[in-house]
């Protein structure tokens, strides 16, 4: 098998680590929403690291991120780097559809006029690494 091709399978891999990584970041800004602490200086720091070790939703995105990393490194050992983090970039599409259902974020409208040039960049490197 060569190494830089981009199959199904890994593309499938890729866009799971996308989703997790969302999800994970999604769970750590809801934990630290929670906690009530969202700043960190040298004066808060161990009221910071105290609250946010407490939280359920913030050991969640934690977990979240090493099934994500167990998830990355197999699909590294199946494709170049220079093929898998440019396909890896769907988090730029999750995060903002996440970010406005759980978080009520507003995204505007250019904000998604570039998710939409990173989708299509990511097409075409797709297609660039097919034989």
């Amino acid at each position: 098998m060569r190494k830089n091709r981009l199959t199904f399978v890994v593309f499938v891999m890729l866009i799971m680590t996308d989703i997790g990584e969302s999800i994970a970041e999604l769970l750590l800004k809801k934990g630290l929403l929670h906690t009530g602490i969202l700043a960190v200086s040298l004066d808060n720091l161990l009221e910071f690291v105290a609250r946010n070790a407490s939280s359920c939703l913030i050991w969640c995105g934690v977990a979240v991120y090493m099934v994500n990393f167990l998830i990355w490194i197999a699909a590294l050992s199946r494709v170049d780097l220079s093929i898998a983090l440019p396909v890896a970039s769907t988090s730029y599409l999750f995060v903002p559809i996440l970010s406005v259902i759980f978080l009520n974020e507003q995204v505007s409208l250019v904000r998604w006029a570039g998710v939409a040039l990173i989708i299509a960049g990511i097409h075409f490197l797709s297609r660039s690494t097919r034989s």
